[in-house]
């Protein structure tokens, strides 16, 4: 274990909450059982509930399966267990305990199988607590005959309820399958999967729309109308004459037309779409709010823009050349987003993807690739200019033909042919580039947007195939816990029949992540462990912080204290769906111990409130913890006098506290 580093956060405010980085709930149907569903189904989701740590609900469930009537020794071995997870003999009712072995005995009625057997060594353990004059040789060799599968539930589930002597039996492989459990199925490559932020769908600016008006149609038209009008009467004028070389010369600058205006368009609108592109990637990024979308926004850019810097790259030069590119991309995502109900964490992963890509373009020289895209060639210039400088000479020419036959009506002509082609011309350029660039755009919207998607896709695949299923998290944490407890055993030196019985308390860290799937409780990204020992010299408490991603313990606290110091225990609500347990000893401050806290926006998006919270600290073992430090508060030692399953004679127990009194 790593040695603190700095002290445990000790809140004394009932009003304080443990700061959460993100809450997140993924869509799962592990869980879901409709009230009217058959009792085959609500069994299998309470035995999903038991594996995943949640007992309370798990006896629920299955409580309600037997009572429509789904009976049999494996119904009844699971719903025994569910009843005895997470909690101790002294837990339970009197009641409780009387259902318990009544329901055991009646396995005789069941077909002798591995269930049945399972169900009588659950039974005969359970009388050896009962009998502390008992021996519980038989019923251990039992358990260790059992398949694996219904021993290792057993000593799972039964963890509180076979303590003292009974523990020190198995102890050994229950440790080692902890260590081996613990960095198996690649957790320490999958458990981020499990808090990470569902991704939302990719979106992409969409193009503006043609920006031609009826208006802009109609000069274009008219114009054109106009200045053929006028080249028409030129052409009528030529041809009366009958003059070959001006109507020769009358076709040439025909021809020069077509070519000047056809070149004439595509130089100009190179050239806007050009400028239009430099002044998009010399945007500015715009300031946000502290806090808001688009100031996280702007720094995740600014992050993953440092961290993906190409290999070999200046950083600098890397940074100055695409600082326009950056601000493109971030006011598009800030832009495209802003309307929806999603935080920076949920496009996190289009930000990654859109600076790839352009790191993948920069290292390509493909990033500024407009600027190829948009240069007008020589080619096209060349034509531009020879076409309209010859048009002008052959225009001028015919002009001068067509005055000598007909002068008044020749000016009016060439007139409305000037007049309707400086309306036309300018228009129908306006509309063919608008037409163009529409065409353009499209293109590129769903090429970038199909990029996208595919990339959302394999996102998503990754998180489905990565994400660590509710019963994996749960025995990591289960294996996490045993190592936090042979840690303390090891350093107290003691064995397990000198532990009366313990209790692990486990709560959200500071600043830790935490998700949960549908219908399931919160698990988080660290966790404080709290682990109680109680022996007959008092109670030694042991905090760890548990980085349970990264399987590390981070710091460690140790408190030892004896029965009469607790002064008293209690829970504290500061709010409806939270939860603090406040612990007061006589010669310290009450220390107040977060345990679960609740977020508005999950009852938005689930409807669930309590539930909630009662899984949360069912999960956390509160109910056991808060029995044990209640009992001790009101009794001190002798609060262990009334346990009726010690492994030692309550006489002689008696005696030995009275000798340490």
């Amino acid at each position: 274990m790593t040695p603190p580093t700095s002290p445990l956060p000790n809140v004394n405010a009932t009003d304080s909450h443990i700061g959460m980085i993100a809450s997140e709930i993924h869509d799962s149907t592990v869980y879901f059982v409709l009230p009217d569903a058959p009792p085959e189904k609500k069994y299998r989701v309470g035995v999903a509930y038991l594996r995943d740590g949640v007992p309370s609900r798990a006896r629920e469930l299955i409580d309600q399966a037997r009572a429509l009537g789904h009976d049999s020794a494996e119904v009844r071995f699971h719903w025994m267990l569910a009843m005895l997870s997470k909690r101790s003999y002294r837990d339970l009712t009197v009641d409780e305990r009387e259902l318990l072995i009544s329901t055991s005995r009646a396995s005789e009625a069941f077909a002798a199988d591995d269930w049945t057997r399972s169900l009588g060594t659950v039974h005969d353990l359970l009388s050896c607590l009962g009998d502390t004059g008992s021996d519980p040789e038989d019923a251990l060799r039992q358990l260790a005959e059992l398949p694996q599968p219904q021993r290792d539930q057993i000593v799972r589930h039964l963890d509180l309820v076979l303590t003292g002597s009974l523990k020190d039996r198995f102890w050994a492989g229950i440790r080692r399958n902890a260590a081996e459990t613990r960095s198996s199925m690649n957790r320490e490559n999958r458990v981020w999967a499990y808090f990470e932020v569902p991704p939302s769908k990719p979106r992409t600016r969409k193009p503006e729309p043609s920006q031609v008006t009826r208006r802009d149609r109609v000069r274009a038209l008219l114009g054109e109308l106009v200045a053929a009008l006028g080249a028409g009467y030129l052409a009528k004028t030529l041809l009366v004459a009958a003059r070959p070389l001006p109507i020769a010369a009358y076709l040439l600058a025909a021809i020069a037309a077509y070519y000047a205006i056809q070149s004439g368009f595509h130089w100009r609108y190179q050239v806007q779409r050009l400028a239009v592109k430099e002044r998009q990637f010399r945007k500015r990024v715009e300031s946000g709010s502290p806090g808001g979308f688009a100031r996280n926004v702007s720094d995740s850019f600014d992050h993953y823009f440092h961290r993906y810097a190409p290999d070999k790259v200046h950083r600098g030069t890397w940074l100055a050349e695409t600082a326009g590119v950056r601000a493109a991309l971030r006011n598009e995502i800030v832009d495209v987003y802003r309307d929806q109900r999603v935080t920076v964490d949920n496009v996190k992963w289009l930000i990654r993807y859109c600076i790839r890509d352009v790191r993948a373009k920069w290292r390509n020289d493909t990033l500024f690739e407009h600027r190829k895209r948009y240069r007008a060639s020589a080619k096209t210039k060349t034509i531009c200019v020879l076409s309209t400088t010859t048009f002008a000479g052959m225009a001028t020419y015919v002009a001068a033909a067509a005055l000598d036959s007909d002068l008044l009506f020749t000016l009016v002509a060439a007139l409305l042919f000037m007049v309707g082609t400086a309306t036309s011309v300018p228009a129908w350029s306006f509309i063919v580039s608008e037409r163009r660039r529409e065409i353009e755009d499209t293109g590129d919207y769903w090429d970038v947007q199909n990029a996208r998607q595919q990339e959302y896709e394999r996102w998503s695949r990754k998180l489905a195939d990565t994400m660590p299923s509710e019963a994996e998290m749960e025995n990591w944490l289960n294996a996490d816990k045993t190592i936090v407890l042979d840690e303390a055993l090891k350093h107290y030196r003691l064995a397990w029949r000198d532990v009366l019985t313990h209790a692990f308390l486990q709560t959200p860290a500071e600043n830790s992540r935490r998700a949960r799937v549908t219908g399931g409780p919160y698990r988080y990204s660290n966790y404080d462990i709290r682990l109680f020992l109680i022996t007959l010299d008092g109670v030694r408490e042991v905090t760890t912080g548990l980085d349970f991603e990264h399987i590390k313990l981070v710091y460690l606290e140790r408190t030892n204290f004896r029965f009469d110091a607790v002064s008293s225990v209690h829970v504290v609500t500061p709010t409806e769906l939270s939860c603090n347990l406040a612990l007061t000893l006589m010669n310290g401050e009450p220390r107040d111990i977060h345990v679960s806290s609740y977020v508005p926006a999950d009852n938005l998006a689930n409807g669930v409130e309590g539930s909630v919270v009662e899984m949360s600290l069912d999960a956390a073992g509160f109910a056991h913890t808060l029995h044990i430090l209640e009992g001790i508060a009101a009794e001190g030692k002798h609060w262990i006098e009334r346990d009726p399953y010690l492994t030692k004679p309550t006489n002689s127990l008696h005696e030995e506290l009275s000798s340490t009194s």
